[in-house]
């Protein structure tokens, strides 16, 4: 893969930081009302799509996408509670027309009734996916999500530094103080310190939340909480261990081939990404056509293979080179799979993770 691959995205997600980053943007110059012209608002996880897939999709469909990323779940949140607000003047705030939240968010949007219903008759590629995909815990019958990608969180990590991988235990060592980052995310971080002293990592149980959050406060000393430049440091060397997501440590292993991940013995997390359409999304019809343009076999093949992901969809695999089907970190085998957690949503009971949070972030 060029050094570009992961230079030239870097860039799209400056440019959204400060602003929109439109991606075939297409007729949006003069246009205050987002149902004025054939488009969507897409937010998305950062490093997250193949670099031509939106025009792709602009191209065979006339629909301009205006894209927009995000690193957390938390962040996602945030972003579509503020897309909400009222704007200055009086004008009603508009949402996403399609965002891509973790399996235990898409439950509390729908909880909340924050997401709608699909139409699965504009979506007759949803046959594509695999029967696990259809029958999904967090969302039976697809009712309102269709997955993007699908993967795990653990630990990357420098080769040249560590002879052995490491397990969590690494974030209180001293000797790489500096060099270590956790994820910036409630339940990816919490789950991760109730891993390592061996509890679930969705106990409802306070003392094991506080016992958690006191972890990560004392491998703060040794480490920070970032989500959105660890892949960056990484790829330098600045960076030699990562509370990470799969498809990131791939991407950096792409660029700098000393990079490894690894799943602790003490277990990880496992993540399922679907496309979701916000109960105020403007034009949720588009959404769905570009839903239903993902689940075509050499549209979810070609982000499969950039983004280092499984996308769920079975009929993509025969598409996908052998050395993305033989990858153990891309397609677990059953005996990694048996040490992985889904994150759940645990309804009232996540004000204790809240609170456990809090007291992290303010250590910070």
């Amino acid at each position: 893969m060029p050094e570009s691959h992961l230079i030239g995205r870097r860039q799209i997600l400056q440019a959204s930081a400060v602003g929109i980053a439109l991606v075939a943007a297409g007729p949006l110059a003069g246009c205050s009302d987002p149902r004025d012209y054939d488009r969507i608002s897409f937010l998305n996880w950062q490093d997250y799509i193949a670099p031509d897939l939106l025009d792709e999709f602009t191209a065979k469909s006339g629909i301009s996408v205006t894209y927009e990323t995000y690193v957390s779940n938390d962040e996602l949140e945030r972003r579509l509670a503020a897309a909400q607000r009222p704007r200055p003047g009086g004008r009603t705030g508009s949402s996403f027309d399609l965002i891509v939240p973790s399996d235990n968010l898409v439950t509390a949007l729908r909880d909340s009734e924050q997401i709608q219903k699909l139409d699965l008759d504009q979506i007759p590629n949803i046959d594509n996916l695999e029967p696990a995909f259809r029958e999904t815990a967090f969302d039976p019958g697809n009712e309102y999500s269709v997955p993007w990608a699908t993967g795990t969180t653990g630990l990357g990590y420098d080769t040249t530094k560590f002879s052995e991988p490491p397990t969590y235990e690494v974030f209180l060592d001293g000797r790489y103080k500096g060099q270590m980052t956790i994820l910036d995310e409630q339940h990816d971080a919490l789950g991760m310190a109730l891993l390592a002293l061996g509890f679930d990592p969705n106990t409802t149980d306070p003392t094991e939340v506080d016992e958690a959050a006191d972890l990560l406060i004392e491998m703060q000393a040794q480490s920070r909480l970032d989500s959105g430049t660890y892949l960056e440091g990484l790829v330098s060397g600045e960076i030699v261990v990562a509370q990470g997501y799969s498809s990131d440590v791939l991407q950096a292993r792409e660029q700098n081939p000393d990079i490894a991940y690894v799943i602790p013995a003490e277990g990880g997390l496992r993540w399922v990404d679907s496309m979701v359409i916000p109960d105020a999304a403007p034009r949720p019809d588009d959404a769905d056509k570009f839903i239903n343009f993902y689940l075509q076999p050499e549209v979810a093949a070609a982000n499969s293979e950039y983004v280092q992901v499984d996308t769920g969809n079975e009929a993509a695999r025969d598409l996908l080179p052998q050395d993305i089907l033989d990858d153990p970190v891309i397609f677990p085998p059953e005996s990694v799979l048996e040490s992985l957690y889904f994150t759940a949503n645990l309804g009232d009971d996540e004000a204790i993770y809240d609170e456990a949070w809090a007291r992290v972030q303010e250590a910070d």
